[in-house]
């Protein structure tokens, strides 16, 4: 059913069963009409737009969801976090390996810092993934667990993915900058690196999203009219 209505007059389109077509029917709220059935009518048209911004929402927040995580699977496999100049000529490396004149070898050293960096990047694309998830699962109006709000579990898990995100970023930033970049005279962080930090804004940002959606349909079930 769909309501909506513009100086008193409300048009609520229905569809019945055993009409193939939907029916509409206009309704003119006039000062005689009974309080409750104007506040109802008032509240469904009300409902409805609040409805359509919630939405709006959680499709930002999918949207700045996906971004991220493509983004955060790009960081982690390309091998341009770092760039810097070894015996005359330019090198890079990544997480995963390293590149000099234009052949790429394995990170064979375990380093505790590079295994710190992998693994919370991986756990925040993990993360972000089950948000996404989540966040399509909120879409629909089904729902096999009545207290479980997906697009509240959509947030939550955004939000863990850009702390799993903040602290890769945060770790490798401090290694490199206070011992990579005493051993290298020549060096700067590239763009995968970049990257690792655009993908932790869209998933902050996703998770906002979910949030405010949230808060929105809790609003929504605090304001159903009890008459």
């Amino acid at each position: 059913m769909s309501v909506c209505y513009k100086d008193h007059i409300i048009q609520i389109q229905v569809s019945n069963s055993l009409i193939s077509s939907p029916v509409s029917v206009q309704v003119c709220l006039t000062p005689s009409s009974p309080p409750q059935y104007q506040y109802s009518i008032r509240y469904h048209a009300a409902a409805t737009a609040a409805s359509l911004r919630m939405h709006s929402f959680m499709g930002g927040g999918l949207f700045c969801a996906m971004v991220g995580n493509i983004l955060l699977v790009v960081s982690m496999a390309t091998d341009y976090w770092m760039q810097y100049r070894l015996s005359g000529s330019f090198a890079h490396q990544g997480l995963w390996r390293y590149c000099m004149s234009g052949k790429c070898y394995m990170q064979t050293d375990s380093i505790a810092y590079w295994n710190a960096t992998r693994a919370l990047m991986i756990l925040s694309g993990m993360s972000c993934f089950a948000g996404i998830i989540a966040g399509i699962l909120s879409f629909a109006h089904f729902s096999a667990f009545e207290r479980f709000n997906r697009s509240f579990a959509a947030g939550i898990m955004f939000f863990i993915s850009t702390l799993f995100v903040l602290l890769a970023m945060a770790i490798y930033t401090g290694v490199t900058v206070n011992f990579l970049g005493k051993r290298f005279g020549d060096w700067r962080f590239s763009w995968s690196y970049i990257l690792g930090w655009v993908a932790l804004l869209m998933t902050f940002f996703a998770g906002i999203f979910y949030m405010c959606a949230y808060r929105m349909h809790e609003c929504r079930r605090g304001g159903s009219p009890t008459r």
